[in-house]
């Protein structure tokens, strides 16, 4: 769905968004460590997954305890429990999966590949809802620390995680923002000439994540015309695989894959 077309129910108050964290203020939500943000539009860690026409996705993923976990059979350059993006794509859709998960790597000497944990469960019937799913922007996965105005003047710092040229979405947020506040949004790590993107409106909320669209004007700032495209010349170098035509899943059966790690099943 597109950002502007969401819906979710405005939430009453302002509970925090997790209750791990300490109650505090709107007004003083502790920053996040700037010794620890990233570099502003740092490579974003991506990689795609193309299932054919007659794949079973359900067969390739398994869930336990509310985790996904799906194996990704080519080679990968990134280490034991990184967070990278994963793009899920179904022929004949237009629109992608775009999840985010940390690579667990198999030990096994048979299988080429690694193994993908997500913190959610459920992707299979996201993938298989796709080709009813209608955006009007593609969504680009990006790594960007932001710095955050609420309309009655509290700040917080979070993360971007993707971005399209009418909106983005933002995560790790330290408490629930309200549908249909503005937000001034910046990133963080350059000159406020380059890394202003304006004026959005939250359009939804979940947990520790709301979508904002930027409302339509004669031009887009070029802060977010520069984001956008970084984003987008990033997934042209990801590694891809294509679904196997030769799959078992096609007969109903599990594809060729090493056991889930153990780490996955604690």
């Amino acid at each position: 769905m597109s950002y502007s077309k969401a819906r979710t129910p405005e939430l009453s108050g302002r509970p925090r968004a997790t209750s791990t964290l300490n109650p505090f203020h709107r007004n003083t939500v502790p920053m996040m460590d700037a010794s620890k943000t990233k570099p502003a539009l740092a490579p974003v860690a991506l990689v795609r997954y193309q299932f054919g026409p007659s794949a079973n996705a359900a067969l390739h993923f398994h869930e336990i305890e509310g985790r996904s976990l799906f194996f990704f059979p080519a080679k990968l350059p990134h280490r034991d429990g990184q967070w990278i993006f994963v793009e899920f794509a179904v022929a004949g859709s237009d629109v992608p999966c775009l999840a985010r998960g940390r690579v667990r790597t198999q030990q096994g000497t048979n299988f080429v590949g690694s193994w993908l944990e997500f913190p959610i469960a459920g992707l299979p019937e996201i993938i298989k809802n796709l080709a009813k799913t209608r955006r009007a922007q593609e969504r680009l996965p990006v790594d960007v620390t932001a710095s955050v105005r609420c309309a009655d003047g509290a700040k917080l710092v979070c993360r971007i995680a993707d971005v399209s040229t009418e909106g983005l979405r933002l995560s790790g947020l330290p408490f629930f923002l309200n549908v249909g506040e503005d937000l001034s949004i910046e990133m963080v790590g350059m000159p406020r000439a380059q890394s202003d993107l304006g004026k959005g409106r939250v359009v939804w909320v979940r947990a520790q994540e709301a979508g904002i669209h930027f409302a339509r004007t004669g031009s887009r700032r070029a802060s977010l015309v520069k984001l956008v495209e970084h984003a987008a010349a990033a997934r042209s170098t990801a590694i891809q695989f294509a679904h196997l035509e030769s799959c078992r899943c096609r007969n109903g059966e599990r594809p060729m894959e090493p056991p889930p790690p153990a780490a996955a099943r604690r």
